[in-house]
């Protein structure tokens, strides 16, 4: 099941009648009956939602990970770069910062050369066995 906007609409409308419901009419039983019907809508996008589109989109997530896990190297070396880098500028340096900036930065150009292998492809998931 995909998600469309016309679900918005749905749910907007039963809003409206439950609003338009609470104020027009005034007899408490009718009221709570027809409160009721002006409800449904809105539950039943909320399941759509919550058992359709969401879970599909959460699981193609989780589908690619190798381009994922490519980026989170890159990240943490993007860490390293600026702490080595804020170091360097600090009052006592280390004497190998620039050698230290020059290793992440080349390390950093191959992961960007990885990420092109990486994109698109689907992680191997195997599945844990059971134990009996």
């Amino acid at each position: 099941m995909q998600f469309h906007k016309a679900w918005l609409w749905v749910a907007a409308g039963g809003v409206v009648a439950l609003v338009f419901v609470s104020v027009a009419v005034p007899e408490p039983a009718f009221r709570a009956l027809l409160s009721v019907l002006a409800v449904v809508p809105l539950l039943y996008v909320t399941v759509r939602v919550a058992l359709g589109s969401e879970r599909q989109v959460a699981h193609e997530r989780r589908r690619y990970t190798k381009l994922r896990n490519v980026t989170d190297e890159f990240i943490m070396h993007v860490r390293n770069l600026n702490r080595i880098t804020v170091i360097a500028k600090g009052e006592s340096p280390p004497e190998d910062a620039k050698g230290m900036i020059d290793d992440i930065v080349e390390r950093m150009h191959k992961l960007v050369d990885r990420m092109r292998d990486a994109a698109g492809q689907e992680s191997i998931v195997i599945p844990e066995e059971k134990e009996a």
